[in-house]
Order: structure tokens, then sequence, then C-alpha cells
């Protein structure tokens, strides 16, 4: 019998069951074995903070038995995702599975992912819906939370639960209580808690910045100082060394906060800004280091508020203390352009400056301004002064002579002013040649004689007016009134204004006598011209008196000491030479002229008193051949009507009649109201009594016609059209001229006529129309008006643009006319012209013709150098520039002296010698006010110069009171487009 034990059969029945079950259930346990794989790799997506894919892997494991999990994760993806319903999802989660493990710290752990990416409100949410405990560090974090919500009571509510904790978070979150209690302006509190977070590693920085702020702020500046010695040493935090460095300025420690602002600049580029810069260089004033409180109160000049104008106003004070008066006016005037309590120093610093400097003008704007604003300021006594100063030495003589005339009563200083300006003035009109008004501010000049200087030299000149109005008895009065002094320039000009009085006067002996006084008082300070020239009029005084041979040494003498009018001595001494006889040295001379100054005006008279040696000694052959040759080489002389007559009669002495025929009816044709026409129509009427001419009523007839009674009609219409030309009737010039000529087509007034006409348009800018009517006279060479008429077409057509047929009547008028005056009428357009047109080195050559020739005046000598500098520097050569430009600044107080001033500095400028351009700058803008255009191109300059320079507050400056107070849109635009430069420049530097 087989018989089992229990133990066997137990194991038997188990064997079954379990074969039982996997034969029953395979498909489901696989399921479960590809759900589980399927939520590792959802998991894993998780994890790896990819929440998109994550939620959809989530989405295919919400089974069994992973459901709660998935559900919570497929939330928390969707959350960290942006999904709108990821929160609602999280709700239902927490709201199905109380119990589950995840939901106990769902709140919490969605609430870490807010603060985490910073999304405090949410994250405060999110903690509040949570009811479990929380850790220390998520209580730091809810409370930071509040805090960044500003809802501070809860913030320190949750912040205390931290205290006696132990922790970092106990420190942390004392910084952000002592922040509160800090907005509060509980500052004992604040204090508490920021002193127990200079523990914090991760708030102790700010704590300490906070800490020192407060103190600053509550004016507690030895505390902050005595707090970050003992804590921060040294201080390698910007903001606390910012602090520091301001208490010890507040505390007046100058020295301390010098350096401490030194090495906050080397360390801490964020605190670089206008007002530290300004305490720094305040404070390196106060300890007398100017140059790095220069260096600091630049930087923090060119802002554009109330720091800039005390950092300017500094500088200005450092800038006056070193006599760098321009810099300190532009800092000053910076200043005053804001309204501080500096404002009304600023303005008599300035005007101080501008005294010193000087500009007169400039300084009277501003104590104007100064007496408008601050009518009982601590500086009105200054000020009263410096403004009666100023009206002394201005150039706006008008102002001042107006302003001193509306007074009551003159003070000596007012009466000194008075006669020293009104004096200017005069030289002023003199310059500009309106003599008339010169003489009218010269006798108010005298009226007061506070200056024996300056009454000299109103005397002096006085006399040079008279005498150019052609009043000689008068200006020799006052030419005397000028009193002896050893070595007196004006003393020897009077002299010589004296001599010239009496040399028009004709009264040759006193001319002498004062011209030897001349010489006898002559020293080298004045210009040996005055010598040359005053031997000369020895020599034609003498000539007058018929002394020939005192008249002969004195022009030797004049052409020793340099007198360059040698064709007028050549020909002087040749005519003596035949007053006494000495026919041989007199025709030496008369070559020497021809040969050595062919281009002189006296050329053709020398020529032809060669010929009429010849004449008067009775050789008739070589005298016509020589008036031959005169007529082939000066066709245009106005000596040729009596070489023909002459050549004529030496004709009629050898018999040629026939020759001298045709020379008498050429003085006709071609001269007939020439003083010779007469003597030609005898001459004819010798003829034609002898039958030898049968043409002489024709002659007659023309001669008639040319030569009509004065009270004939004819003449009588043309005189009264003419009248009204010198009357400056232009229109009835035109008018009646116009009807002359229609009314005497045949009369020989037509050129004189059609010339007027021209000139009458001319006058009238009507270019066109003067310019037809001068055409007309084209080829009319013998008009005695003739280079008059090709002057003015070279004028028009360089006025008009045209300078090739400018340039072709001006060669023209060359070899029209030799006269000086012409001659250099010549040279001066065709010098201009070429420039205009810029052919730089013909404009030189002619210029060089200008200042060559001894008759030249000083206004044109002047226009010559600046238009041969103008033309060097155009050809980069600047040191031959330079040679022209400088006789113009001393000489010309004019524009050419304005324009002059802003070449040189230009040339400097190019040099980059900074400061001689601008000391030549600072001339043309304190003495050159009037022209406009002159001192907008120098501003503009001064800017580039200070801007290369580095000086870019001065650039500001220079470059903003251009804008506001030039007159010229082109100088405030450039001005404008250079501020932007250097705007954008300190922007991209920042």
């Amino acid at each position: 019998m087989n018989s089992q034990t229990p133990f066997s059969i137990s194991i038997s029945l188990i064997l079954a069951f379990a074969m039982a079950l996997t034969s029953v259930f395979p498909l489901q346990a696989q399921q479960i074995l590809d759900i589980r794989v399927r939520y590792d790799q959802a998991k894993e997506l998780y994890e790896r903070e990819a929440y998109q894919a994550a939620r959809a892997a989530f989405a295919m494991t919400l089974k069994a038995p992973y459901l709660a999990e998935s559900k919570y994760f497929l939330a928390s993806s969707a959350i960290r995702a942006g999904h709108e319903d990821g929160e609602k999802l999280m709700h239902d989660f927490v709201e199905n599975y109380p119990k589950h493990l995840y939901a106990q710290r769902a709140y919490l752990d969605i609430a870490s992912f807010y603060f985490s990416k910073g999304d405090y409100k949410s994250a405060l949410k999110n903690y509040s819906k949570s009811k479990v405990y929380l850790t220390l560090e998520l209580l730091f974090q809810k409370g930071y939370c509040e805090f960044h919500e500003k809802k501070y009571d809860e913030a320190l509510i949750t912040f205390e639960k931290l205290e006696g904790s132990f922790s970092s978070y106990e420190n942390d979150a004392a910084y952000f209580k002592g922040f509160v209690f800090h907005l509060r302006e509980d500052y004992e509190k604040s204090y508490s808690f920021l002193s127990e977070a200079f523990e914090s590693e991760e708030y102790g920085i700010p704590a300490m910045e906070l800490y020192v702020s407060t103190l600053y702020r509550n004016g507690k500046y030895q505390e902050l100082i005595k707090l970050v010695d003992s804590e921060l040493t040294p201080v390698d935090n910007g903001a606390v060394l910012n602090f520091l460095a301001d208490s010890q300025y507040e505390l007046e420690k100058y020295n301390s906060a010098s350096k401490n602002y030194k090495a906050l600049f080397k360390s801490f580029g964020a605190h670089r800004n206008v007002r530290n810069y300004f305490r720094a260089g305040y404070s390196y004033l106060k300890i007398e280091n100017t140059d790095d409180a220069t260096e600091y109160l630049k930087k923090s000049a060119v802002a554009d508020d109330s720091v800039g104008a005390y950092a300017s106003y500094y500088l200005g004070m450092i800038y006056s203390e070193n006599k760098n008066l321009p810099f300190a006016i532009t800092s000053f005037e910076n200043t005053a352009k804001y309204p501080t309590v500096l404002r009304e120093d600023a303005l008599y610093h300035q005007a101080r400056c501008m005294m010193e400097l000087p500009d007169y003008q400039g300084a009277i704007e501003v104590l104007n301004i100064y007496k408008s604003e601050y009518e009982t300021g601590r500086f009105v006594e200054p000020v009263n002064e410096m403004l009666g100063a100023a009206y002394a030495q201005t150039n706006d003589y008008d102002l001042s002579i107006q302003y001193i005339e509306d007074l009551d009563r003159l003070t000596p200083q007012l009466k000194r002013t008075y006669q020293r300006v009104s004096f200017l003035k005069g030289v002023t009109l003199f310059n500009d040649k309106k003599f008339e008004l010169a003489a009218e501010l010269f006798q108010k000049s005298l009226i007061h004689d506070e200056d024996a200087e300056i009454e000299q030299q109103t005397y002096y000149w006085m006399g040079e007016t008279l005498s150019l109005l052609g009043q000689l008895d008068e200006a020799l009065f006052y030419y005397q009134n000028v009193n002896h002094s050893p070595n007196s320039e004006v003393y020897q000009k009077a002299i010589y204004g004296r001599a010239y009085c009496y040399f028009n006067l004709k009264d040759y002996e006193s001319a002498v006598q004062s011209f030897k006084q001349f010489e006898s008082e002559y020293t080298n300070d004045l210009n040996q011209n005055y010598l040359a020239d005053a031997l000369l009029r020895m020599g034609d005084c003498h000539f007058a008196l018929k002394q020939y041979q005192a008249g002969i040494d004195f022009y030797m003498k004049a052409e020793n000491k340099g007198n360059k009018d040698k064709g007028h001595i050549y020909y002087q001494i040749g005519l003596l030479s035949r007053y006494m006889d000495k026919d041989v040295q007199a025709k030496q001379y008369f070559n020497k002229l021809i040969k050595e100054i062919p281009e002189s005006s006296k050329a053709d008279h020398a020529y032809f008193q060669m010929a009429q040696i010849d004449f008067e000694k009775g050789n008739a052959g070589q005298a016509i051949k020589t008036y031959h040759a005169f007529l082939m080489k000066y066709p245009t002389s106005s000596l040729v009507p009596f070489a023909l007559l002459n050549q004529a009669v030496a004709y009629d002495n050898e018999g040629r009649f026939e020759l001298s025929i045709s020379n008498y009816k050429q003085i006709l044709d071609r001269f007939p109201r020439h003083q010779t026409a007469n003597s030609a129509l005898l001459g004819l009427q010798d003829k034609n009594a002898n039958g030898r001419f049968d043409e002489f009523d024709q002659y007659l007839l023309k001669y008639k016609q040319a030569n009509p009674n004065s009270e004939a009609l004819e003449n009588i219409e043309f005189e009264t059209a003419r009248t009204n030309y010198y009357n400056q009737k232009y229109d009835q010039t035109i008018d009646g001229l116009e009807h002359f000529i229609k009314t005497y087509p045949k009369s020989s007034l037509i050129p004189e006529a059609r010339y007027l006409i021209g000139e009458a348009y001319f006058r009238r800018e009507q270019f066109d129309m003067s310019l037809a009517n001068f055409q007309q006279l084209i080829g009319l060479t013998d008009f005695a008006k003739y280079p008059k008429v090709l002057y003015r077409l070279a004028s028009i057509q360089s006025e008009l643009g045209n300078l090739p047929q400018s340039n072709n009547y001006y060669y023209q008028l060359g070899k029209a006319s030799r006269s000086s005056r012409n001659v250099i009428n010549m040279h001066s357009g065709l010098m201009e012209n070429h420039f205009t047109a810029t052919v730089y080195d013909s404009a030189i050559y002619y210029g060089n013709r200008l200042l060559d020739n001894p008759r030249v005046d000083v206004l044109v000598g002047a226009q010559a150098n600046l238009i041969i500098g103008k033309s060097e520097y155009a050809l980069n050569n600047h040191e031959k520039a330079l040679q022209n430009f400088l006789p113009l600044v001393g000489n010309s107080p004019d524009e050419n002296g304005a324009e002059a001033y802003y070449y040189i500095s230009k040339i400097y400028y190019d040099q980059a010698k900074y400061d001689r351009a601008l000391e030549s700058l600072f001339v043309l803008t304190n003495n050159f006010k009037n022209y406009e255009n002159w001192l907008g191109e120098a501003y503009l300059l001064m800017a580039d110069i200070y801007i290369e320079t580095n000086e870019l507050f001065q650039a500001k400056a220079t470059l903003n009171s251009l804008i506001e107070h030039s007159f010229l849109n082109d100088v405030k635009d450039k001005a404008a487009s250079k501020l932007e430069e250097i705007e954008d420049a300190m922007d991209s530097n920042e």
C-alpha cells in the first residue's frame, strides 16, 4: 500500500496551483510589464526636462499599477511645459488621491518649480496651498516670494520663523527684514538685521551696501567710515567705496576722499559718472592738486545740468588762476547758462576774464546781463567800473559813443573814454574812405583833452582827412597843432602831411622847407618809403621853382634811398637836363627809362621828348624818324596828336607837303576836339592857300561840328544829361543821353554819351545793359576814356563770371594805357580772376607784380597779400602763405585782416601747432566781431582744435554758444553736426 506524508501532499498542491495560474493569466502579466517599461521611459523624459514629450508618454501609462503616479507626473509635466490645464490637472490629482505620497508635496514641488523660474507670484500661490510642513529652505523661498510681491508683513512673519534656526537661511532672511525696515525708514531695526546679514554668503555684500547707504542718507558719515574700516579693509565693493568717498567728502576730508574716488574710478567702471567726477575734482581742488582737479572736473563739466554748471565754475576758477583765459571764459559761460546760486559769480568772473583777455565787446554784453539781473548784486561796483573800461576799449564805437552822450555827467574817465572811442571810430571811417564822417568824429574826439597822446593822433588824422577832402588850408591848421616830440612817429607824419599840403597848394617854397624839416626829423622807426618819397617831392618842388640842378640832386637822392618810382625820377631828370641844355644827358635818362622800365607810364613821354629834342634843334629828318617810331610804339598814347602835329611841321620844313597834309588830316579825323586840332586846321588852310589841298572846306566843317559854339543846343543838351549823371540821377541820365544820340547821330560827343550811359547802368548794377553800351565803344582807341571802357568791360565780365573774356579785356587795357592806375587795375583784376579760376600760380604772379609797384596803395597791397597767401595755401606752400598773411595782421583792421588771421590759424592747425592756432583765433574773435562769417569759421576751427586735444567740454561749450548766438544758418548747422559727433563719441566711450 503506497502511503504519502502530509508535507509531500502540500508541495504537490502548490505546484498544481501555480501551473493553473500560469495557464489562466499569461496576457495580463505581459501587459503589466509593458506599462512598466512605458512608465520608466516617461520618467526618463521627465527627468531630462522634456516635459511636453513626457506628458504625452505619461498619458499612455494611465493604468494600474501606475495610474496615480502617471496622473501626478502628467500634471507636473503639463505645468512645467506651460500648458494652461496644468494646475487644474494637479488640483484634480490632489483631490482624487489625498493620501498619496505625491499629493502631500505636490504644491511644494510646483512652487519650487515656479520659484526657480522667477515666477514668484505663481510660486507663492502654490506655497500657500500646501498643508505640509515647510523646510527652512522652503520657508525662505516663501518669504522671498512674499517680499518680491511687496507683501512685506507676510514676509516678515515668514522670515521670523527662521530665527533661531542657526542656518544660512536665517542670515539670508535678515537681509530682507533689514530691507523692509529700511523701506519703512525704521533705520534702527534695519541696522540690526543688516548687521546680522553681513554673515550671509549670498546677501552679505548687498547687506553691507544697503547698510552704508542707510548710514549715508541719515548723515551718519563718521559711523559709516568706522564701519567700513572695521568690516571691509581693503574695500573691494564699488558701492561701498563710493559711499565711503562720499562720506569723507561730506566731512571735508578731501585728501582721503580724493584717493578713494581715484581708486573707485580705477577698479569700478560703473561708478564713473559726472557726479562722482565732480566730487573727485572738487576734492583735488581743495587739496590744491589742480592737475587732477582739472582732469575730473572736465569730465563732469560735459553734463547738461547743475552738476555740469558747478564743475564748469570751478574749472573756470582754475583756468583763470593759470591765466588760461579763453578756457576760463568758456567755463564761466557754461555755468551762467543754468539757474544755480553760482550764476551771479559766473557772470562776474566771465566778464573779468574777458576784460583781461581782452574781449571788450563780449565783456560789455555779459556786464549788461549782470546789471539787468542783479541790480543790487554783490559785484555791482566792480561791474560798473569794468563796463566803463570796456567802453573805452570797444570797437563797437557807435554804441559806446551813444552810451556816453546819453549820460548827464561825465567823469574824467568817461571823458577819456569818449575821446578815445570817437578817435577810433574816426580812424575806422577814414579807412573806409568815408572822410566827411571821419572828420565829424575827429572833431568829437577833440572836445576833451584827457589823453594827450590821443589828442595828438587826432590832430594828425584830422589833417589827413581834410587833406583828402581837398580842404588844404584847414588841414594845415591841424597838422601844425601836432606838438614836437623827439622820435615821435605821429609828429614826423604830421610834418610830412603838412609838406604835402603846401605841395598841393603849389606853395613850393613852404613845401621845400617842410620836406627838409621832415628829412632832418626822420628816424628809422618810420618806414623809409616816407623819406624816399619826401626826397622825390623835393625834387618836384625844385623843378617847379626852376631850381634845376637842385631838383636833379634830390631826384638822385630819392633813387639812392630806394624810391621805386624810377620812371618818374628818370623822366624828371631828363626834362631838367633839357632845360639846362644838357641834351646828351637828357637823352641818356630818357633812354634809360625806356630800356629799363618799358612798362612805366612815362615811357611814351620820354620817347616823345627825345623826338622833341631833335625837332627843337632843327634836326627835322631825325625828328621825323623818332616821331614815326614813337607813333608805331605808342599808338594809344595821349601824346599822339602832338607827335602828329610836330611831325607834320617837320615834314613842312623838309618840303614833304603830302605827308604833312596826311598828318593834319589824321589829327582832324581822329582828334577833332583836341587842342592840336586848331593848329592842324591852320596847316591845312595854308596848304589850301598855296593850292596844295582842295578839301579844306570839308575839314573846316568837321572842325566846326566837333567844336560848336558853347551856346549851341547840342552842347547844352549833352551837358544837361552829363550833369544828371554826376548828380546820380541815373534814369534821367540814360533817357537824356539816348535822346541826344538819336537827335545828333553824327556828334563827336557820341562816344562820351555812350560811355556815360554804360556808367549809369553800371551804377544801377544792370550789368547786361552796361556791358552792351560799353561794347559799342570797342575799337575807339582815340576816345580819351577808352582805357576806362576796357576796365569796365573787364570788371563786368568778371562780375558775370565770364573770366576768359574779362582777362582778355584786362590784357587790352594793359596795351591801351600804361598809366599807374590802369596798370594797377589790370594786375588787380587778373590776380582776382586767376584766383577765382583756381589758377593759383598766375594769381601769385600778378599779386607780386602789385606788391612790386610803388604806386600801389595800402588797400590794394593788402588785397594782393591776401590773394597770394590764399593761393600759396591752396598749393600747400604754408610757409610762403604765412609770409603774405603776416603783414596783414597788423595793418588791416578790416575783413582782409580777419581772413588773414583765419588762414594763419588754419595753417597752424594743419601743422598741429594748436596753441599757436588758438592764439591767432582768439585775436580774430576779439578784434573782428563785425565779420560774422569769419567769426563763425573761427569758432568752428576752435572746436576742431578742442576735439583734437581732447578738450571735449571746451568743444561742446564753443559749439553750443555758436548754435545759440550765430546769425548764420550754415554755421549753426555745422556746429550742430560737430556737436552730435562729440555726443556720439562720448556715448560710445562710456
